[in-house]
């Protein structure tokens, strides 16, 4: 999700505005995910269902979707950033580029929220166990745990998720990662072919593992927990930026359809064709005019979105804490009517966002520093501890 947040040059007015349809992309994505989450963990959402059961039904079942607008958009942004490493007709990688420093930078900026978090989450389990009993609630942890957690390896190692969700930012890493690795391995091949092109390379290397993402990994359930199962999303994403940025636009818009057409022909996936459909939206959206937006011309809407917008990572990791707090709550009080559970989810929502603002706020807009992220691993093994008393 830290991809998401970064706006680079590219996307940006000369006069500081912003690429408006990135917003709303993740404020709409962010709305979505909170509100599957309160459909898959909260009970309030089975007695809430008698109001609107098919709406409600498909938000449950077809909510998690938005987490391929996501990617796709993630994919885009992390382009944006490592082309420019990579300029046309480059020769060799330039001495800013350090793949332990972008790495190191990435982490950070998704650990130390995460981290932040994540102490929430574990306190307000422990708090609401004893008269809260249900499945959505995770042990409370150990040592092994808390460690797994803070390098983000819990789904690869099968060590059960402590909120919701989270298993994202560990894929946000490694796709990073992999399109960071590229770079570096474009940068040697060109070493040894210096009659190459740096960029092309790059580009190249993106495509070939877009397109077996799409048609062999995406395909295999069991890797869902990978980097590489998500890459066809992400890829697209890449791909649809590098056609912004083509003087061959025809041939990067063919790549485009065809990679996607094929891999839907191949098997047909909802979660590939809203990815595909979102990519090639990025790729053809005009970025002048309206779809920029300075901040001194936003309307109260705009306004709203865009802010929606830059806390949406927050408001991701915050939001299952708070869930649980207000499902705890209405649970104890056993209100069965479902007016008053479909009440209780829009509290949910509301506050989350509030709860995501003010993490935004006192931890995601502080500068990302290896003292800060050792804080917060503190505050999540001293949250561990508590849980384990109270247990």
């Amino acid at each position: 999700m830290d991809s998401i947040r970064d706006f680079p040059p590219a996307t940006a007015s000369s006069d500081g505005g912003r690429w408006f349809l990135l917003d709303v992309i993740k404020a709409i994505g962010c709305v979505l995910i909170v509100w599957h989450h309160l459909a898959v963990y909260s009970p309030m959402f089975d007695r809430a269902m008698w109001l609107a059961p098919d709406p409600l039904a498909a938000l449950y079942n077809h909510g998690q979707l938005a987490v391929q607008a996501f990617l796709v958009v993630a994919g885009f942004l992390s382009a944006a950033q490592l082309l420019r490493f990579v300029p046309e007709n480059a020769q060799g990688l330039p001495t800013g580029f350090s793949v332990p420093r972008l790495l190191a930078k990435r982490y950070l900026r998704l650990a130390i929220p995460l981290m932040a978090a994540l102490t929430l989450t574990v306190c307000v389990t422990a708090l609401v166990r004893p008269w809260y009993p249900h499945d959505s609630l995770s042990d409370a942890p150990r040592v092994w745990t808390l460690v797994v957690h803070a390098l983000m390896l819990q789904d690869l190692i099968g060590v059960p998720a402590l909120s919701a969700g989270i298993w994202y930012v560990a894929i946000d890493l490694q796709l990073f990662t992999i399109a960071l690795g590229c770079v570096w391995l474009a940068g040697l091949i060109q070493l040894r072919q210096p009659r190459f092109n740096l960029r092309g390379v790059t580009v190249l290397l993106w495509l070939v593992l877009s397109a077996l993402s799409l048609n062999w990994w995406n395909r295999q359930e069991n890797l869902d927990v990978q980097g590489l199962y998500f890459f066809g999303s992400y890829g697209l994403g890449m791909l649809a930026y590098r056609v912004r940025l083509s003087r061959i636009t025809a041939k990067g818009w063919a790549i485009i359809f065809v990679l996607g057409l094929f891999a839907l022909w191949l098997e047909p996936r909802m979660r590939l064709g809203l990815a595909w459909g979102m990519a090639l939206l990025l790729a053809a959206w005009p970025s002048t005019g309206s779809s920029v937006v300075a901040a001194s011309r936003r309307t109260r809407w705009q306004r709203g979105i865009s802010s929606l917008a830059q806390t949406s990572y927050s408001v991701f990791l915050v939001h299952f804490a708070v869930s649980l707090l207000v499902s705890a709550a209405w649970f104890h009080a056993d209100w069965q009517d479902p007016w008053a559970n479909l009440a209780g989810m829009c509290l949910s929502f509301v506050l989350s966002l509030f709860a995501g603002t003010m993490l935004y706020r006192a931890v995601e807009h502080r500068t990302a520093t290896w003292g800060h992220l050792l804080q917060w691993q503190v505050a999540f093994g001293l949250s561990g501890g508590l849980a384990l008393a109270l247990t």
